[in-house]
């Protein structure tokens, strides 16, 4: 295989039933409820194991904030790794599209990986987070709008879910992918144009996504909490979606 294509997978680690699309699409209907995926990705390629995020063990620990998002299943970051057959000294990056504690909480779990992240958005980081990691030396952080990490994987400043946060854009055998983040919370946002709930910007929101999609094509970009992911690039382990294997 070239050495900039990559292999990618998502690997679920909670999933909610019954949550408000409002939380979600903007301007869905209130009463309208749908289930809702919490999932990171995974990308191999160049001699390297990334994660693009890293979840959270807050739904294992937290029963309150479980009950908040109807979470009725959860594991651990480091046990929905294992259905990979990968381990926590596996990985050897971290790519951090934004500062949400769904999306930086699995940290402490990989201590030995090297963090990319807007530096933006890794200010906005939890300190106990930050110190640990920068005390360790292993922070690569960066202000440019775009940035190439590896051959055929780019970051880009783009979404405005955050204010800086990046949409992971990789090479995968004959195709373009993009992996929208939170920029796309489902695959509504990116059918039917319509902003995610949680945006400083609904209109570059929008318009962000629909770049992407003339880019890659629709199919190939990849929203942040939509479980339907797991049905359309389905695998032989549950809770793991082939999408490039």
């Amino acid at each position: 295989m070239d050495d900039s294509h990559w292999h990618l997978f998502a690997v679920e680690y909670a999933h909610s039933t019954g949550v408000a699309e409002s939380r979600l699409v903007e301007g869905a209907d209130a009463s309208a409820r749908v289930d809702m995926g919490w999932y990171f990705f995974v990308a191999a390629g160049t001699g390297r194991l990334v994660l693009i995020d890293c979840g959270t063990d807050a739904f294992v620990s937290r029963p309150a904030l479980r009950r908040s998002w109807s979470v009725d299943r959860a594991i651990t970051v480091v046990e929905a790794l294992a259905r990979l057959g990968a381990g926590p000294s596996d990985v050897t990056d971290i790519v951090l599209t934004h500062h949400h504690w769904d999306h930086v909480g699995g940290l402490p779990s990989f201590p030995g990986a090297e963090v990319h992240a807007h530096r933006g958005e890794w200010g906005r980081v939890p300190e106990r987070l930050r110190r640990r990691r920068t005390s360790r030396g292993r922070i690569h952080t960066f202000s440019t709008p775009s940035q190439e990490l590896w051959p055929g994987l780019r970051v880009r400043v783009s979404g405005a879910h955050t204010r800086h946060q990046l949409m992971v854009e990789l090479r995968c055998a004959d195709r373009l992918l993009v992996v929208a983040s939170d920029a796309a919370y489902r695959y509504r946002n990116i059918e039917e144009g319509l902003p995610v709930a949680v945006t400083g910007d609904a209109e570059r929101n929008v318009a962000d996504v629909a770049r992407a999609v003339r880019s890659a094509g629709a199919g190939n970009v990849l929203p942040g909490h939509d479980p339907a992911l797991f049905e359309r690039y389905g695998s032989s382990v549950e809770g793991v979606a082939a999408v490039c294997p």
